[in-house]
């Protein structure tokens, strides 16, 4: 079974105009409304793979029907904690020459620390017949700083895996996670250093597992991805794929290669499946995550070589 977990779901509202004209109005040309939220994407993914998955959160009453059903749509497990509150709704402005993604993202339903002590209770028990554990995705207003770092301390002795940035991954890190995922920029961010070769992305990666961390993964967008532990380090080529949106890439690898963790055993093999759902991730449009028959295409031209 693998648990992921979601404190700031979200709807995904992606837009698609020929340009933005900032002062002035804009016809959209294309509307579309998905879930979201980085547990959630992860967890979707997974099952799309064909893996027993299951989400745990906490989310604002209003909207939570809505969010509810589309859960239920995707026939995935779910147990959300409902404070009061509103959803929040991130907007995606797609231009029609692919120039790229302005987002605009809502802060999220604050929660207070009855609710963050209720939700450990419920995560506790829901994470029991967990193999692995993933915490992943922005914080609603409230939390305190190491709020993940508590949350791997309470589920106990899982495989924990890890996707944040800065203060809270240095935090995370230190409590030992299985796996942790930052692309280049957040672990920029995190060492607050530039990382502009590949022995230096290497080397960053290394002081993580240096302070604790077990495995990393860094994606870096056309440049490829790495995985690096103590004893080796592995690089991917970037798949040649027609990109239509970035969004959610990050999330679609982690769910790759928690499915080929299931499938392989090896979190090295895994590297794999996740640079394959990577890749199917961009080939959709918005935030759609991927199509298992693109993941499929993709796995067999994933091309992994030791540095």
């Amino acid at each position: 079974m693998i648990t992921t977990i979601c404190l700031n779901p979200c709807f995904d509202k992606t837009v698609e105009i020929d340009e933005i004209q900032f002062g002035q109005v804009n016809r959209l040309k294309n509307v579309r409304m998905d879930l979201g939220g980085k547990g959630l994407n992860v967890a979707i993914v997974a099952k799309r793979l064909g893996h027993e998955t299951e989400c745990l959160g906490i989310m604002g009453e209003i909207g939570s029907r809505d969010l509810t059903a589309m859960m239920d749509q995707e026939g995935l497990r779910h147990h959300f904690l409902t404070v009061p509150g509103r959803i929040r709704t991130n907007v995606k402005i797609c231009t029609r020459d692919r120039s790229g993604v302005t987002e605009l993202n809502e802060p999220g339903t604050p929660v207070n620390e009855s609710q963050l002590n209720a939700f450990l209770e419920m995560a506790k028990e829901h994470t029991a017949g967990s193999d692995m554990v993933v915490l992943t995705g922005s914080l609603p207003p409230g939390c305190p700083p190491g709020t993940y770092r508590d949350m791997m301390s309470a589920i106990g002795n899982k495989k924990c895996v890890i996707d944040t940035e800065g203060k809270e991954l240095e935090a995370c890190v230190k409590a030992h996670p299985f796996l942790i995922k930052p692309n280049l920029k957040e672990m920029e961010k995190t060492l607050g250093i530039e990382l502009r070769t590949m022995r230096a992305i290497r080397d960053g990666a290394l002081l993580l597992i240096k302070l604790g961390a077990q495995h990393a993964v860094i994606s870096m967008g056309a440049m490829g991805a790495m995985y690096v532990d103590n004893d080796k380090t592995l690089f991917a080529p970037a798949l040649r794929v027609e990109a239509r949106s970035t969004v959610g890439a990050g999330d679609a690898m982690i769910g790759g290669m928690l499915a080929g963790y299931e499938t392989e055993g090896s979190i090295e093999k895994a590297f794999r499946y996740g640079v394959a759902a990577g890749a199917a991730s961009v080939m959709t449009e918005g935030t759609q995550l991927i199509r298992k028959d693109d993941f499929e295409h993709l796995l067999d031209q994933v091309r992994i070589q030791e540095v």
